[in-house]
């Protein structure tokens, strides 16, 4: 089966082009069948992939958004929402893709078409957030193209805001939390989205809302700072601790990094989740382990850690996450 990728014709290549491409393709196709202006705006390779049912999904994830808008839930609560399990898989996946190692065949299409900057990937933002904005008047409930296009530009604030943050881990080493992130992200858009001059092409909505976000990222992490100035070593030792523990999360394979996450939430202050749910919740990085499969990793995750950095199982390859900070870097 072609990929649409050159090189990508040995079984392994294919599964690891699919895995980095999944969340992207669901956009995609979810978007086709909303509106063909933003689906054939996505910068993705379009042959190769049966994508039936994650157009399905997606459809799905429109609708939610729809009535996440019409119950005036922000994004940030909507994504936890139990009536809203499309929306939450989404979520999830979509940072889980940061972490998704990538085959030599894909590499130099990501670099070109998805990385901050890139041709494509700046066009594309843009006519997504004008399409979110194009919004009902107030007496009218918004239609699922203008919520699921507004929830994908919640998505790529808070995907920015989160890289931000993992780079200089100074927001972490303060206390800041991934749900923070989220409700910033979701202040801003619900901020900005809808103001009538985005329509303008002249003006870039996404830089708009990324600098915007950045400004509020920036004000919480001093807010955050004084806060913690006025606390005791060891809560100031705990915070550390909890950062260093994430940022050594992230350098780990995918699902490592999650099940890792979860069996050491205590050391997080976070809630553990049941294998099960944490399989759900986390289906990029999980899906068709086995709880055996899950629970030996787990194991074999814990020992590795108390070894030193040598021993982590880490990524073998670069993932989306990695080309990024090195794109900063430079």
């Amino acid at each position: 089966m072609a990929t649409g990728i050159p090189g990508g014709t040995d079984g392994a290549a294919r599964a690891g082009v699919a895995s980095a491409v999944d969340v992207l393709k669901r956009m995609r196709i979810a978007m086709h069948s909303v509106t063909e202006v933003v689906s054939t705006a996505l910068p993705v390779p379009t042959t190769g992939v049966d994508l039936t049912e994650l157009a399905v999904e997606l459809e799905q994830a429109a609708i939610e958004a729809q009535l996440a808008r019409a119950e005036g839930l922000s994004w940030d609560r909507a994504v936890d929402d139990p009536r809203l399990p499309a929306l939450a898989r989404l979520h999830h996946d979509l940072r889980d893709a940061l972490f998704v190692e990538l085959p030599d065949p894909i590499r130099g299409w990501v670099q070109t078409q998805v990385l901050p900057g890139s041709g494509a990937a700046v066009s594309f933002a843009d006519r997504l957030a004008r399409l979110a904005s194009a919004h009902a008047p107030e007496d009218e409930p918004a239609d699922a193209q203008t919520a699921l296009a507004e929830f994908l530009v919640f998505e790529a604030v808070r995907l920015r805001l989160l890289l931000a943050a993992w780079h200089s881990g100074d927001f972490e080493r303060l206390g800041g939390e991934e749900e923070d992130i989220d409700a910033i992200a979701a202040e801003e858009v619900e901020a900005l989205v809808g103001i009538d001059a985005l329509a303008d092409e002249r003006i870039r909505p996404m830089q708009l809302l990324y600098a915007s976000a950045h400004v509020s990222l920036a004000r919480e992490a001093a807010e955050r700072a004084e806060g913690l100035s006025r606390c005791g070593d060891d809560v100031r030792e705990r915070v550390q601790m909890r950062a260093r523990l994430r940022e050594a999360l992230r350098q780990l394979r995918l699902p490592e990094s999650v099940l890792l996450g979860n069996a050491l939430s205590s050391l997080l202050d976070s809630p553990r989740q049941e294998l099960p749910d944490l399989q759900t919740r986390h289906g990029l990085a999980l899906s068709g382990m086995s709880r055996q499969a899950m629970d030996q990793r787990v194991s074999r995750g814990r020992r590795a850690l108390t070894q030193g950095p040598a021993a982590w199982p880490r990524r073998k390859q670069p993932a989306l996450y990695d080309l990024m900070s090195a794109a900063t870097d430079g």
